[in-house]
């Protein structure tokens, strides 16, 4: 990796391939110095869903942690944006629509990519609906149907 840009863009190394590196920018809103670019919580999404596309080819158990702690990440770079906007005036949070069923802010999420570049399941889909027992570790995908029979490979 390659500092650019500090804290902005970013020559990233490629494996195989030609070895061209790829560049990684990040939005710039610094007066004399804006560019538009990506997020770091829109990277992390991105590497969730490489994650879970890994996980599919080779469960390892411990990559439910890694994809935890980036969520975790995500989340907390918008709980920062909340506090922000909330400091500057541009919403205040007793307006807020709140879910019935616990009083606390309402989130609305997608639950599955649906822009996915092939028919049939997405990587996420797959992730969430797989076999994740110890006997799975090491293997690609695998679906248990009802009565513990195992349905085969998800790819």
């Amino acid at each position: 990796m390659k500092i650019i840009e500090p804290g902005h863009v970013y020559e990233l190394a490629t494996l195989d391939g030609d070895g061209k590196p790829v560049i990684l920018r990040f939005v710039n809103r610094e007066a004399g110095t804006e560019h538009d670019g990506t997020q770091t919580q829109e990277v992390l999404r991105a590497l969730i869903d490489r994650t879970k596309h890994c996980d599919n080819c080779r469960r390892w158990g411990k990559n439910d942690a890694i994809i935890y702690h980036m969520r975790m990440a995500i989340a907390l770079h918008e709980s920062r944006a909340i506090e922000r906007k909330a400091e500057k005036g541009y919403y205040d949070a007793e307006f807020i629509t709140v879910d019935r069923s616990d009083g606390h802010f309402q989130l609305l999420e997608e639950n599955f990519c649906a822009d996915v570049p092939k028919t049939g399941l997405s990587d996420a889909e797959v992730y969430h609906r797989k076999d994740k027992d110890a006997d799975a570790e090491g293997k690609p995908a695998q679906f248990k149907l009802m009565f513990g029979n195992a349905a085969g490979a998800a790819k």
